[in-house]
């Protein structure tokens, strides 16, 4: 069984309100020439799937807000490419014993305002989203509406093109995947759905008492 992860944004979890990350990047931390190659490869341009794992020679750069609570995982702005949350060094060392879908975890530092303290203890993982192959896209349940006056409809499409030419806004429901997808994985990150995480990664990480990302049954996975 597999479960989607998502951020938490519960206020008491991550002292922040109304779902505002926890760390933002300090463009004033990089000169110019840094920063260029920064937002060349992880800001501007257009989202790219590609399986790229860029090399880089500089750290990220966070400052916290003030509020804002230390977790297992971190949100942050703006939105880096592939880059879905900082994590704590401990995780990592977690997830060595079980099998992620193909990352790369980049050197952070968080910066404590005002006090400028200096934290070490993350990494930002990197991970590019599995191609359609591995999704079974015409036995793949979505939903739209369900809120309001407007009740839930489920929908299949045939292919990616005409979910795409879908007027509307659909959730995953149930995500078919086909036998190109690799069952084994504890951890992977499909083209529609999300993040997810294996029954045995999940209780993993709730025995080390992770904090910052919430688990949910609500998309049935297929395989």
């Amino acid at each position: 069984m597999y479960y989607n992860i998502r951020l938490d944004w519960d206020p008491k979890v991550i002292g922040v309100k109304n779902g505002v990350y926890q760390v933002e990047l300090d463009k004033k931390a990089y000169n110019k020439k840094v920063y260029t190659q920064l937002d060349s490869l992880f800001i501007s341009g257009e989202f790219n799937a590609n399986q790229v794992y860029p090399e880089i020679d500089f750290e990220f750069c966070f400052k916290k807000l003030k509020s804002a609570k230390k977790t297992s995982f971190i949100s942050f702005t703006p939105y880096l490419k592939h880059c879905h949350f900082l994590v704590q060094n401990n995780i990592i060392e977690l997830f060595n014993s079980f099998n992620i879908q193909r990352y790369k975890l980049f050197d952070a530092v968080i910066y404590d305002l005002p006090t400028e303290n200096k934290d070490d203890s993350y990494r930002l993982f990197y991970s590019v989203l599995q191609d359609w192959d591995v999704i079974n896209i015409d036995k793949t349940v979505f939903t739209s509406g369900g809120f309001g006056n407007n009740p839930k409809i489920e929908h299949s499409f045939i292919n990616e093109n005409e979910m795409y030419k879908f007027k509307g806004i659909t959730k995953v429901k149930t995500l078919a995947l086909t036998k190109s997808f690799d069952n084994s994985l504890d951890f992977f990150h499909t083209r529609i759905g999300g993040l997810f995480v294996s029954e045995k990664l999940k209780l993993a990480l709730e025995k080390n008492g992770v904090t910052g990302i919430k688990f949910n049954n609500e998309i049935e996975v297929l395989i």
